[in-house]
Order: structure tokens, then sequence, then C-alpha cells
């Protein structure tokens, strides 16, 4: 009989030591699950309870208020806004993150005084009421459409050298014109007119302000075109469609608006590098400034 108890005793104790082993076991991979799991993502509201957008722009992790974005943001591999394909209705974004690279976004930027326009706020006033009162009569629109593109390809030249070359080989072979550099710079910007402004094919003054557009451009010590501006000069509401890069990250903007503030054009540059510069966030999307366009 004791034999047996004993054995008995022994089945026992070994029993509550295999099971405690399990439970450390079970612990130790709960401790590493959790470890595992990604902290959860950080995204920032507005006063109205809307979330930022987040992404990668330019190498950096940003966050541009919700109230800013003028249409939507636009993520490496999302498929077209019009692409039906069925490929493009299979796509599955991958979770959004502080990494997950931008591809564009748009916003309206003032050129008067460089502000951001946000839904909801005063500036969204501001635009709404320029739009009614100054367009109808013929009054400069002081607020520019503005697109940033993320540059992801490391061998893609962060100039618009090869830009400027292939405009003047096209209007040579389709246009049959060239652009001749003028004398006087315009605001410090080397200033191209087509043909002089002559259309050769009447020898009269261009009537075409799509075909030979005035150029204009700024190159920094090394000979690169880090500006690019393209202005039409014929018609009542002439616009300019301006193109430069940053200097310190790989980011486009376009920005197109009225000529009248072409004389603007290295304070607009420096403002919105500003802008862009307010929505960048730690690694784990912390604000580190104020942001533009956020009240």
């Amino acid at each position: 009989m004791k034999s047996i108890f004993k054995l008995y005793f022994k089945l026992i104790c070994l029993s509550c030591l295999l099971l405690l082993a399990g439970c450390d076991d079970d612990k130790q991979i709960g401790d590493k699950a959790a470890q595992q799991q990604p902290a959860p993502i950080v995204r920032h509201q507005d006063r109205f309870g809307r979330y930022d957008s987040i992404g990668n722009l330019g190498g950096k992790p940003v966050s541009i208020p919700g109230g800013v974005v003028f249409t939507w943001v636009h993520y490496i591999g999302d498929p077209g806004d019009f692409d039906t394909s069925k490929q493009a209705q299979k796509y599955q974004r991958p979770p959004i993150t502080y990494q997950l690279p931008i591809e564009g976004f748009d916003f309206q930027y003032r050129l008067t005084d460089g502000a951001v326009k946000t839904r909801r706020e005063q500036t969204d006033e501001d635009y709404l009421r320029d739009n009614k009162t100054l367009i109808p009569q013929g009054k400069p629109f002081p607020w520019g459409y503005t697109i940033v593109y993320n540059i992801v390809d490391p061998h893609q030249p962060l100039n618009f050298n090869k830009a400027f070359t292939d405009t003047q080989q096209a209007k040579k072979e389709v246009w049959h014109f060239e652009y001749i550099e003028q004398p006087q710079k315009v605001y410090g910007l080397t200033y191209f007119k087509a043909n002089n402004g002559i259309d050769p094919s009447t020898n009269q003054p261009w009537q075409d302000n799509i075909a030979g557009p005035d150029i204009l451009m700024s190159q920094n010590a090394q000979g690169e075109i880090k500006t690019y501006i393209q202005c039409d000069f014929i018609g009542d509401v002439q616009q300019c469609k301006h193109r430069f890069y940053l200097d310190n990250l790989p980011i486009l903007i376009r920005i197109r608006y009225n000529r009248h503030y072409l004389k603007l054009w290295q304070q607009t540059e420096k403002n919105i590098a500003g802008i862009l510069d307010s929505w960048v966030v730690t690694d784990k999307g912390a604000l580190i400034k104020k942001q533009a366009g956020k009240v």
C-alpha cells in the first residue's frame, strides 16, 4: 500500500510541475506576442474631430491636417482615380502608418500671405468670398492650386534640365520655333520667349497661349534648374504653372496661379517648404511643430 501511495504522490507532483511549466511557457509566449505586436498608430485630430492624413513624404513621417487636403492623399501603389480594372478593384492598401510612402496630395495656398486653406475655418470663407467677388470682376485670384509629389526613385534627377531641353526640341520639331533667352531677367528669373514673342508662321505677335508660353527659370550654382515656370501671356486670365524641387527633400511641388503673383515666386517656394516642414512628425507620430492649417 505504501509503495502504491508513494507512486500516486509522485505522479501528482509530476503533474503539478508539468502544469506549472506549461503556465510559464504560456506566459513567455504571451509576453513575446505582446512585444511583437506593433504599437498603436497615433493619429492626431483637429478641433472638429477630423483625423490627420499620415504617411511618409520625402523619407520623413508626416501628419497632414484633415481639413487641408483638397481632394485626398494617394499612397504609392494606389490605383488611379479612374482605374476600373479588376486588378484595381481587388487592390488592398497596406495598413496606413507613418512609414507608408505617400505618392501625392493637393491643397490650396494663398500667395499674398502664405496661408493654407482649411475647410470650416476662416481661410475657407476667404476662398469662397474671393471666388465670388474677384473672379467675376477679372481681378487677380490670390489662391494657388498646389500638388505635392513624393520622389521615391533614387535615380530620378531633382532638376528640370531635361524638361527644358525636351521642350525646346519639341517646339522646333512640331511648331518650328525656338525659345530665345532675353537680356533682362524677370524677378531674378532667367527669361525665355518663344521667338521673341513672334509667331514665325505669320510674323505677328503670338495669339496662342498654349503653344509658346513664356518660360522662366532659376538655376543653382551647379547649373541645375530647380525652378521651372511656364506662364501664359495672352488672354484675360494669364496663368503660371510653377514647378520646383525642395533643396533638402526629394519632393516635387507644382502650383498654378495668376501671373500677377509671379513676383512672389521666391517667397512662395519658401512658404510652401515651411508648410510641409510643419507637418513632419517623429517616427511614432509625435508632433514637432505647430501644424500649418490647423487652428
